[in-house]
């Protein structure tokens, strides 16, 4: 289309036009799959014009925390009298993503034929200068040290951005908190934790589902 056209060209630069710079663009898997159905988003054209790289988490530990973020906004939206019909329904079987990266890779894989870059987070948080070594290598990227370190701090836009969509303000400590307080990938045990709660069944079901999907996605990792 035009538009996508317009958004691929290179025209992001550095007074040089000749040496155009490359955006970093980040997209949730579920959005990108069911957007890019039947059109040329999908096509082996449109998909060579990107490096392709993911990030998966343990479905354990992910889906675990989405349903406690949605839990929590569910609860304020209680406590804020939000009208139903500005309501969300934030975790469900289908929002998750891992089947739908699963789906995106191989047809990437099968379309391109080119390496990706695929990251799991439990590699990341544990060996972060190895990994982002080896994703800067593998994606054509100068590796800096900076990359693993950066200032803890809360990001305005995002609190705004959340009480815009969901209505409530301070929704940020649900959803954004350890990330903003956080100062490097492995800096995990400095941020603060949510307490566990009890899980209803069906989020168990959701975590077996995906299982297997994750099992899939981690044979083709970046190993360190």
């Amino acid at each position: 289309t035009p538009t996508l056209n317009e958004i691929l060209k290179p025209r992001y630069y550095n007074g040089d036009e000749t040496k155009p710079l490359r955006a970093f663009v980040k997209d949730l898997a579920t959005i990108f799959y069911h957007a890019s159905q039947g059109n040329q988003l999908q096509s082996k054209e449109i998909l060579l014009k990107f490096k392709h790289t993911f990030l998966i988490r343990n479905p354990e530990k992910s889906i675990k925390s989405y349903y406690r973020a949605a839990n929590a906004t569910y609860k304020a939206w209680d406590e804020a009298d939000v009208s139903e019909s500005k309501r969300l329904d934030l975790f469900s079987a289908d929002s998750i993503g891992i089947k739908e990266s699963r789906a995106l890779y191989d047809l990437i894989k099968n379309l391109t034929e080119e390496e990706i870059a695929l990251v799991d987070a439990d590699d990341l948080v544990r060996e972060p200068e190895k990994v982002l070594r080896k994703y800067c290598e593998m994606v054509g990227v100068e590796f800096k040290k900076e990359m693993l370190a950066w200032k803890a701090e809360k990001i305005k836009r995002w609190d705004v951005k959340m009480a815009d969509m969901y209505h409530v303000p301070d929704l940020y400590n649900i959803w954004h908190r350890n990330a903003s307080q956080s100062t490097g990938f492995n800096s995990v045990s400095h941020v603060s934790h949510e307490k566990e709660i009890e899980y209803p069944r069906y989020v168990y079901d959701i975590i077996a589902e995906n299982v297997p999907h994750y099992e899939y996605l981690r044979q083709h990792k970046i190993n360190v």
